[in-house]
């Protein structure tokens, strides 16, 4: 089969992180490689094969290949590995029906089969898992980046039963293809619990920023959403999904003066802002700006995979800021009720659209500009890019399709 692998490469890892420091670097300097392999082996009775439709790229993945992730992961992912972790496609049921579904790609105790389980996951709280490096599969957070189970970026993988949430029929690929990202996007927004009537910063309208607002704007209807967008098509969508979209950072520094009548002690530095701050960036200038604009008190959660950086955190001390990290999904708590993130993220998604932000799909042997168009896609008035397992033949643009 066909699949896209990531191999551990020291020199070329080394060339793609130093031309990284002057430009974007080409995808042919990554250790990505479109190859012909054997189709995965199933590692137990409770793992099925799971043939991909659509299959996203996400800012982690750009990540990886451009060589800019934090090597803090690196002891969390086996080589090699077959990327693409934001899937929907089909699996064989128990009945021998062919169902459609959507990857839960999470390499937890319960895909693993560890027994006992670690504690979080004993508690409903898989996305904090502590035995990832054990059980039936390699050492693999998720699926997409661990060496036994393929990925989405290929025409097959194995997922463990648990893994696999299946979708309505209201739900097209398109939708559903974002539904992981949204799922994650709903894991933040019910951190902050439900219903807010407060001030609220989403900080990038990228995927998952935009994400981000929608589930804000669907679990806290009574909060003011404020965002920052790079770009106008970015600007657009985020006013479409229920926030008020600023052009840049100074416009968010300025909008904060206005909570509370704030004073500006300095161009950056409002005396009050927004009690809770969204970072869907994870940039060093990010982290910092959410400090800058919060509140006293406030609360700043980091949902954009975080670079090695280093960031001011004076306003965090003297401010006395709470911040933490919000990571992947788990079971939320709605109304006193207990429920998987994915199973709220699905009923969210019914009214919200997520196919918007699906600006165009790829074949995998088309690779090089799926990349190239994802690294762009802000410059190039796109949001996510796909690849498409549908299509043998064809690259279509989803965009030419509405």
């Amino acid at each position: 089969m066909k699949a896209l692998v990531y191999e551990r490469n020291v020199a070329r890892f080394a060339a793609t992180k130093l031309i990284g420091f002057v430009t974007r670097p080409k995808v042919t300097m990554s250790p990505l490689r479109l190859v012909e392999i054997e189709p995965p082996e199933l590692p137990g009775k409770d793992w099925i094969r799971f043939y991909p439709r659509l299959s996203g790229i996400c800012g982690s993945d750009l990540a990886t290949i451009t060589s800019s992730s934090s090597r803090y992961l690196e002891d969390f992912v086996s080589f090699p590995f077959v990327m693409g972790h934001e899937v929907v496609g089909d699996y064989e049921a128990k009945d021998g029906s062919l169902k459609r579904a959507v990857l839960i790609p999470s390499l937890t105790c319960e895909p693993r089969g560890t027994n006992p389980k670690c504690r979080f996951c004993e508690a409903g709280q898989p996305q904090r898992c502590q035995l990832l490096h054990v059980g039936s599969v390699a050492t693999g957070l998720q699926t997409g980046f661990c060496e036994e189970t393929s990925g989405g970026w290929s025409q097959e993988l194995v997922a463990h039963r648990s893994q696999l949430f299946d979708i309505p029929e209201t739900l097209s690929d398109e939708d559903a293809v974002l539904l992981e990202p949204f799922a994650c996007a709903v894991h933040a927004a019910m951190s902050i619990g439900t219903d807010l009537n407060t001030q609220v910063a989403v900080i990038g309208s990228g995927t998952l920023g935009l994400l981000t607002i929608a589930a804000l704007r669907a679990l806290h209807p009574n909060a003011a959403i404020v965002s920052t967008a790079k770009y106008q098509h970015q600007k657009e969508l985020a006013i479409q999904f229920g926030g008020m979209a600023l052009s840049s950072g100074s416009d968010l520094y300025r909008q904060a003066r206005t909570i509370r009548s704030a004073q500006m002690i300095a161009p950056d530095k409002p005396s009050d802002g927004f009690g809770i701050v969204f970072d869907a960036v994870g940039s060093a200038s990010s982290i910092e700006q959410a400090l800058k604009v919060a509140a006293p008190g406030a609360d700043v959660i980091l949902i954009g995979m975080p670079k090695e950086s280093k960031v001011d955190l004076a306003p965090l001390w003297m401010k006395e800021i709470s911040i933490k990290g919000s990571y992947a999904y788990g079971i939320e708590n709605l109304g006193g009720k207990k429920l998987p993130t994915f199973e709220l993220a699905a009923r969210l998604a019914q009214s919200i659209g997520l196919s918007k932000l699906l600006s165009a799909t790829y074949r995998l042997d088309d690779y090089e500009m799926a990349i190239d168009h994802a690294l762009n896609a802000g410059k190039r008035g796109s949001i996510k890019i796909a690849f498409d397992m549908r299509k043998a033949q064809n690259r279509e643009s989803w965009s030419q399709q509405r």
